[in-house]
């Protein structure tokens, strides 16, 4: 079965230029030319990777993503902004409100379907690591197929209890409870500033050990508050990187 894409765009130009690229490559395309019908489309029709414009009218495209993330049917979903100028401050935002790839306009086709194809190939590995994970199975894995902000955002869409154990070029331990960010260990740090040390490595292992979690709370902010930071961290490290 074909992936399905959710385009959103205010201008139709556009959204006709996706349409045709994304279908001459086998997938199923559904459009929206706002954030809230898009929002709307994403409840009901599901789809298996998100692209939108930034800008757009009613609602814009940060808001969007933002509501994917903390109130729709399918918040893991793959989701591309589109862009036609170079900002890092608003790429910054947009990968704190859950983006995971930027388009830039003119869209060049190849560097459309690169993107899309992997990021699906990514949630494919995630789904993968999901399944083995409900079938009430530890697992283990390579950084780099699955990052530590994907596989906390997995375990937490799943309210998993138990210690995800990471060896890299820094250890570290990341504890949850039904789901929730309830302890992280990383060398003298603890807390949130342990995770944002670990969500920084990028090579390495990790294994997800099932158990219950004794160990007295030391993450003191939300699950989706943490998240989102480390998300900021990381890619003002890569921008700079970039510069």
């Amino acid at each position: 079965m074909a992936a399905k894409i959710l385009i959103v765009d205010d201008n139709p130009s556009v959204l006709k230029l996706l349409n045709i690229s994304l279908n001459k490559a086998g997938f199923e395309v559904v459009e929206a030319e706002n954030g809230e019908e898009a929002f709307e489309m994403a409840n009901e029709n599901l789809p298996d990777l998100i692209i939108s414009d930034i800008m757009m009218p009613q609602m814009d495209g940060l808001e969007l993503c933002w509501m994917i993330r903390e109130n729709s049917k399918i918040p893991m979903v793959p989701f591309i902004f589109l862009t036609s100028f170079d900002d890092p401050e608003t790429e910054v935002k947009g990968f704190r409100a859950g983006a995971d790839k930027y388009l830039n306009k003119p869209i060049e086709r190849k560097d459309l379907l690169e993107k899309v194809n992997e990021l699906l190939d990514r949630k494919k590995k995630v789904n993968e690591v999901a399944q083995k994970e409900l079938d009430n199975k530890g697992f283990a894995g390579d950084l780099s197929d699955l990052s530590i902000v994907e596989l906390v955002q997995m375990l937490n869409l799943n309210k998993k209890s138990g210690i995800l154990n990471i060896s890299a070029e820094v250890d570290g331990k990341i504890y949850l409870k039904d789901g929730q960010l309830h302890a992280a260990l990383c060398q003298d740090l603890t807390g949130e500033e342990a995770v944002y040390k670990l969500v920084e490595q990028i090579d390495g292992k990790f294994n997800f050990e099932l158990n219950e979690v004794t160990l007295d709370r030391n993450v003191e902010v939300s699950t989706m508050n943490v998240i989102m930071e480390a998300c900021r961290i990381m890619d003002e490290k890569r921008l700079k990187g970039e510069n």
